[in-house]
């Protein structure tokens, strides 16, 4: 998540020991951690070259985005440098002590501490050791994996506690686990890990801050690369068979909106092979591996991918055919009755986390305007996001009313900073859009006929339970399925992380999902997989 200004300035960094003027070699590569403005922090990242001549920084709240670096003089083991951007000038200085740089950066008359470590570079190939699902004694489960809402480092995550955080090696067995999805990174909690004679990882030892040190054991899953067709779409994924004998009951992972490949789905696809169930996750057509073009695709060929996925599965002598389901979130919401309703048959079962009975454009405008109340504005600028919303919609649709669009954007955007300039009329997304806008679920939710678990959060401003649950409801009675739980999660934004507003701008600060959102998904599930 960096900042994307994209400007480069001066920058200059040295470490220098007593005896003589040579950088230590202890400084090359990447170090990771905390500037701490008044009131705030935000991630500090520097990367040094081999020789510890040049570098390269990132503070986005000070300009600075991998910034080119190259070294001034500093005292004994000290680590000292000036940027200038924009001819602004930043000063960081400080001490290096047992792979820490820790010390003071000033920018006019602005001071601000910081705290860096030395992260231990790892290849492809040990992250990928790493990876998988762990149990402690006790049945607690721990999952490492990639999470691609939040970049390419994979994450921990405690499912009894919804611990969530990055993983930075500070050794090849040794992690630190990042306070927060993005920043602050500390005070990090911790990760030991133990390797067996073939230098498998055998076990993990998880010091939480608050909580007993746990060890959980690494659990036997198998990763197999799969792939499946829809017509003349290839679509590319893992299947992940859980530890014990087949068959298994399986999942088939449906994704939300945009280009998200299988890694969106890492928290969730190691939870569910932890509870014994084969999971599969694909790249979403047009993305990762897959061919195809999803920005070309409506909900029902969409729809029609996931049944593919579905009878992928079922033709598989290790899977249980009468137990296959479906979990998603957001836009899946809108995919998934669909193919729950066409492949009554084949779909056992659905979990559905966030996702809207509204239709595409009633859920947009139901976003701008929670968007903007968590962000604290008065209801006037409520008022003017849901009307810039509405006439956007409609020169979407109609592709008329470009002149009224513009001007109430000229009219308002000098006072209302956050209102977006209209997007031109050839930009991809207008016929997207238009083509899902008008999408009603109601039709598909009434045709469903297998046992559904839904889960909202209280402060989803995407998906707001009070206006997205009661279509859903109304369509599940008059099509007379029996087998429905709703549950609302206390606290909850869209991604189901705890949160205080709810709104995106908290995002980078959440560290753990909601109490009880896991436990209910796991006593649920084993409901349906007897």
């Amino acid at each position: 998540m960096g900042s994307g200004l994209g400007r480069i300035g001066l920058l200059a960094i040295s470490l220098l020991t007593a005896a003589c003027a040579e950088p230590s070699p202890i400084i090359n590569g990447r170090w990771i951690g905390d500037i701490r403005h008044p009131g705030a922090a935000e991630r500090m990242e520097v990367s040094i070259d081999s020789g510890g001549r040049s570098a390269r920084i990132s503070v986005p709240g000070w300009r600075l985005d991998q910034t080119l670096a190259s070294s001034t003089p500093a005292g004994s083991d000290s680590l000292a440098f000036t940027a200038v951007v924009d001819g602004d000038t930043t000063r960081f200085r400080g001490t290096v002590h047992e792979n820490a740089w820790s010390g003071e950066a000033v920018r006019g008359t602005e001071t601000s501490r910081f705290v860096v470590r030395r992260l231990h570079p790892l290849t492809d190939r040990e992250w990928m050791a790493i990876v998988g699902t762990y149990r402690t004694d006790d049945g607690r489960l721990l999952g490492i994996a990639p999470f691609s809402e939040f970049g390419s480092t994979p994450l921990l995550v405690n499912y009894a506690t919804g611990r969530i955080g990055p993983l930075y090696p500070i050794a090849r067995d040794r992690f630190l686990v990042g306070h927060s999805l993005i920043s602050p990174v500390f005070p990090a909690d911790t990760i030991e890990l133990s390797y067996g004679p073939a230098m498998d990882v055998q076990r993990l030892r998880f010091a939480e801050q608050d909580h007993p040190s746990v060890v959980a054991r690494r659990l036997a899953t198998r990763d197999e690369a799969v792939q499946f067709a829809n017509g003349p779409v290839t679509l590319h994924g893992t299947l992940t068979l859980p530890a014990g004998p087949p068959p298994y009951p399986a999942l088939v992972l449906v994704h939300g909106s945009n280009a998200l490949t299988r890694d969106v789905f890492g928290p969730w696809w190691r939870y569910f092979a932890g509870l014994g169930f084969a999971v599969l996750a694909y790249d979403k057509r047009g993305t990762g591996q897959s061919t195809g073009d999803w920005k070309q695709a409506d909900f029902p060929t969409l729809a029609a991918d996931v049944l593919a996925g579905v009878r992928f599965l079922r033709a598989r002598q290790d899977i249980r055919s009468e137990r296959v389901g479906l979990w998603g979130a957001s836009q899946a919401g809108w995919i998934m009755p669909l193919a729950a309703a066409h492949g009554s048959r084949e779909v056992a079962f659905l979990v559905v986390h966030a996702g809207s009975g509204t239709t595409v454009r009633e859920e947009g405008v139901l976003y701008i305007q929670n968007e903007l109340r968590f962000a604290g504005l008065p209801e006037a600028s409520v008022a003017i996001g849901k009307r810039y919303q509405m006439l956007d919609d409609s020169v979407t649709r109609a592709g008329s009313g470009w002149d009224e669009l513009r001007r109430y954007y000229e009219a308002h955007h000098t006072e209302e900073t956050w209102l977006w300039p209209p997007r031109p009329a050839d930009d991809w997304f207008r016929p997207y859009y238009r083509m899902l806008m008008d999408f009603d679920p109601s039709s598909s939710w009434q045709r469903v006929t297998c046992p559904v678990l839904l889960f909202f959060g209280e402060l989803d401003a995407n998906v707001p339970p009070r206006e997205s649950w009661p279509p859903i409801e109304r369509a599940l009675r008059l099509g007379g399925n029996p087998s429905v739980t709703q549950i609302v999660l206390p606290k909850a934004n869209h991604l189901f992380l705890e949160a205080r507003t709810g709104g995106r701008d908290e995002y980078p600060g959440l560290s753990r999902f909601v109490t009880g959102y896991f436990d209910e998904m796991a006593r649920w599930l084993q409901g349906q997989a007897p």
